[in-house]
């Protein structure tokens, strides 16, 4: 099998384990209005403000997720997009000017899968299936951010990053004995933003944590040596686990 050849088949079987509602055929077809396309890390996918052109699914690689403050400098980051997650959808498939309503950057080099908004459209239309898959990822996207609302009105800067760090190790972690590795270049003021605190006071919490036994710290790296005490902190049901093991 060719390097052509192979990649092909692994984009089929990364579209089928995303849209399990599929047929096989439908899979097929739907391939074929699919583009890949690459990213290096800080480059940006798409501007907030500006036309949206479609769909993206992230096949591989990190993609934070973010507005711009009034002021227009000033920006926060929302989150993240790990394998398998999409952005794009509300502009697709609201009748209403497509517009990027965030902005979407790559965190490492990345891999997406494109359909362009004409494209998903047509196909949405003769196969009305996609709409199951569609409707589970927005459901999930609706219980995540009613969760994440609440944690961070309610909760402590600890359970929120014991949250954050449980999701980065569910998606991204390397077992190594009986540690967990982050080797990942998000940068800390990301991570600070992405729990809605200072850099100051999340370096005072990776402290906190580290003086637990918790996790460990090596530049771009997070070792996380007592995954179960990090839950224990987190205080997460089961439910929200079973979610979070799905999206960041």
């Amino acid at each position: 099998m060719t390097i052509n050849a192979t990649m092909i088949e692994e984009r089929r079987e990364f579209l089928a384990s995303s849209f399990p509602s599929l047929a096989p055929a439908e899979i097929d077809e739907l391939q074929h209005i699919s583009l890949a396309v690459n990213y290096d890390t800080g480059e940006l996918i798409a501007q907030e403000g500006s036309y949206a052109a479609g769909i993206y699914i992230v096949q591989s690689g990190l993609v934070s997720i973010g507005k711009y403050a009034s002021k227009g400098w000033e920006k926060r980051t929302l989150r993240f997009l790990a394998v398998g997650e999409m952005f794009g959808l509300e502009t697709v498939f609201l009748e209403r000017e497509p517009v990027n309503v965030q902005f979407a950057k790559a965190l490492m080099e990345s891999s997406l899968i494109f359909f362009e908004r004409s494209n998903i459209l047509a196909f949405s239309k003769t196969h009305p299936r996609l709409f199951a898959d569609l409707c589970r990822w927005l459901s999930r996207e609706v219980i995540m951010l009613e969760f994440k609302l609440t944690r961070e009105a309610i909760e402590s800067i600890d359970r929120n990053l014991a949250l954050l760090l449980i999701a980065l190790a569910n998606k991204y972690g390397k077992k190594e004995g009986t540690s967990l590795i982050l080797n990942m270049p998000v940068p800390r003021q990301t991570m600070a933003e992405m729990v809605g605190v200072s850099i100051e006071t999340l370096m005072r919490v990776l402290k906190r944590f580290r003086e637990k036994g918790w996790i460990e710290t090596a530049q771009s790296q997070i070792i996380i040596t007592d995954l179960e005490g990090l839950k224990e902190r987190a205080r997460i049901t089961s439910f929200y686990l079973s979610i979070i093991e799905e999206t960041l």
